[in-house]
């Protein structure tokens, strides 16, 4: 359990000891060193959800410990967990492709207009939301569209001097779903800033060639050095 004693930091540092103590017998305490600002925060999200200090920082350390046992990309968890709380806040629900794909086929075409309509300014409305928030827009771009049509390959590959190539691949892509992932994509892309110089839709393929601006980034992808390519 964490705590933040109520003892003057050392001298000469901005950091408050917080007092690390195991459940174990006997009991183990460490002392970490953390930021004011990083109590302060803590203390106004414990007051929000009801938790003492201790237990809320205790909650966060092992629900990051549990994933990260999996993944050592500290920057990649946070910025997706960023994007995808965006997702299910905004009402974003991932359906599989081929029941998504006879789903938009058996619906008249006022329907399916609609429903592209609706797809296209979600997905805008993720981006930009994750954008807001400082998440690396290629990093982004990568997360909402594999979690928007599970199954299918995603690629995103660099070229130089800016240019990348979003690349979305399944045999299921043809017809009227083809036509809301190619909408779809343009929408996230345009989303997070980019500026889309070609476009290539046919059938079980939609590839858009891109650049975005630079922006203030998260301070974890700051450090991280922002994202690169990512496979599917």
């Amino acid at each position: 359990m964490l705590w933040a004693p109520a003892a003057a930091p050392p001298t000469g540092t901005s950091h408050t000891p917080i007092r690390e103590a195991r459940t174990a017998m006997p009991r183990r305490r460490r002392l970490v060193p953390v930021s004011e600002d990083i109590v302060e925060q803590l203390a106004a999200l414990a007051r929000r959800s009801g938790l003492t200090i201790p237990e809320l920082a205790d909650t966060i350390l092992g629900q990051a410990v549990r994933v990260l046992r999996s993944r050592d990309d500290v920057a990649g968890v946070l910025a997706d967990a960023v994007v995808l709380a965006d997702i299910a806040r905004l009402g974003g629900s991932p359906v599989p492709l081929e029941a998504l794909g006879r789903l938009l086929e058996a619906v008249g075409e006022d329907a399916y207009r609609g429903f592209v309509d609706e797809a296209a300014g979600l997905a805008r409305l993720v981006a930009v939301s994750a954008r807001a928030r400082g998440v690396d827009p290629l990093h982004g771009l990568s997360v909402v569209v594999r979690t928007f049509y599970p199954g299918a390959a995603v690629d995103l590959v660099e070229e130089g001097d800016g240019w990348h190539r979003l690349v979305v691949a399944s045999p299921l892509l043809r017809g009227r779903l083809l036509g809301l992932v190619e909408r779809s994509l343009v929408s996230v892309v345009e989303g997070f800033g980019g500026e889309i110089a070609e476009k290539e839709a046919e059938e079980g393929l939609v590839a858009l060639r891109f650049r975005v601006r630079q922006q203030r980034l998260l301070p974890f992808l700051r450090r991280r050095g922002g994202a690169g390519g990512s496979g599917g």
